[in-house]
């Protein structure tokens, strides 16, 4: 089944190998873990992989960058929706979005019962981190299987310390049944994180090394990366990015080092506060859920039409969004408990969707948003230096 939104669209393939899911399926093959993979895994060749997740850092924000890399330079794919929690899930599955279920940054989840922070892994009415935490395990609520838990090859990630002791960052990076096998290092800045990872690689003691920079991503939203502030976030990550360059120029001997990121952003014009909707609430059995600009929807009635005329939105329903093929394989657990009956997709690259469970959410206030089907949300780069 093939839909047409305006020239810009870009569509997630999950039969390339030159995608973010092509790259999940080779870091798998990687650590010798078989998976049922949609393509041929993405080559990755060498005795040591550190692969380093740049957060944010799109191809349009990259080209502006400006650093010399001795290495292959790739332009990719990445998945939908164009989100971190979505693109975390799948590097540390390969499994697609369809088949792991973390379709957002917000998800409704039967299991849990609730509207849940899949990152913070919270109810999202309420704060705190965690808080599910001692009810039901994560792993139990989404059907993902990390391949941390089946390879035999020593993993280390390097996180910032804020998530790195967290529901999500336990479940997708270490193992249950062997935590010196599969460990986590928190950091604090992004000098902190390149010195975790020169002592990392000192030590030669891991097969694979995870590095995780959020940084730009935050900047993003907060300022935009096509306001007067642009120079400073180029500044931040060209100075990281050597860094991490350097690094890769020593050790790479006996190892390969992959770089790359989950979405770029687009800056925002124009947001609909979907709590002041009332007519669309009172059609629905929850709350909207999902990300700014792709937003599902459960509700018994048909609410076409209304999110087309209204939101000028892209709609699909559940049966169509399984068929377009846009999350890939799509799991029966995922269809029965985080599914909507209709996904609301934004038409342009300028427009946002926001239900706010809280007065004075920071989310209102950002510039730059991302989880559509735009170019600057779905082209992001890739380095391989080996």
């Amino acid at each position: 089944m093939v839909f047409v939104l305006e020239s810009e669209i870009v569509y997630p393939d999950y039969e390339s190998s030159e995608t973010i899911y092509g790259l999940s399926c080779g870091i798998a093959r990687f650590f010798d873990v078989k998976r049922d993979c949609m393509v041929d895994p993405m080559e990755i060749s060498g005795r040591r992989l550190v692969f380093i997740f740049l957060d944010g850092v799109g191809w349009s924000l990259y080209n502006k960058i400006g650093i010399p890399v001795k290495g292959e330079v790739r332009k990719i794919k990445t998945l939908f929706p164009s989100t971190t929690s979505t693109v975390t899930a799948t590097i540390f599955t390969a499994q697609t979005p369809g088949e792991h279920g973390i379709l957002g940054y917000v998800m409704f989840n039967k299991k849990l019962g609730g509207i849940i922070n899949t990152l913070k892994y919270r109810y999202v009415a309420e704060g705190g981190n965690d808080t599910i935490r001692n009810h039901i395990p994560y792993i139990k609520a989404f059907p993902i299987k990390p391949w941390v838990h089946e390879t035999e090859k020593r993993i280390i990630s390097i996180l910032p310390s804020a998530i790195s002791t967290g529901e999500f960052a336990s479940t997708i990076h270490k193992d249950p049944n062997n935590e010196e096998k599969a460990s986590i290092k928190g950091y604090f800045n992004g000098t902190d994180m390149i010195i975790n990872l020169h002592e990392v690689l000192s030590l030669g003691a891991f097969d694979g090394v995870f590095v995780y920079y959020s940084s730009i991503d935050h900047l993003g939203h907060l300022y935009g990366y096509e306001s007067n502030l642009e120079s400073y976030i180029v500044y931040d990550i060209r100075c990281i990015l050597e860094k991490l360059l350097q690094l890769a120029q020593e050790y790479r001997q006996d190892t390969t080092f992959i770089l790359f990121a989950d979405h770029g952003q687009v800056t925002i014009e124009r947001t609909f506060v979907l709590n002041e909707d009332k007519e669309l609430l009172d059609l629905l059995e929850i709350p909207p859920y999902g990300d700014s600009r792709v937003l599902w929807f459960r509700t018994r009635n048909d609410i076409r039409a209304y999110l087309q005329e209204k939101y000028n939105l892209w709609v699909l329903s559940k049966e169509e969004i399984i068929g377009s093929k846009l999350l890939g394989k799509v799991a029966n657990d995922v269809i029965k408990n985080m599914l909507g009956d209709y996904v609301g997709i934004s038409r342009d690259s300028k427009t946002r969707y926001i239900y706010s469970y809280r007065e004075n959410d920071p989310n209102l206030t950002f510039k730059g948003n991302h989880s559509g089907l735009s170019e600057k949300e779905m082209y992001v780069p890739l380095i391989k230096i080996e």
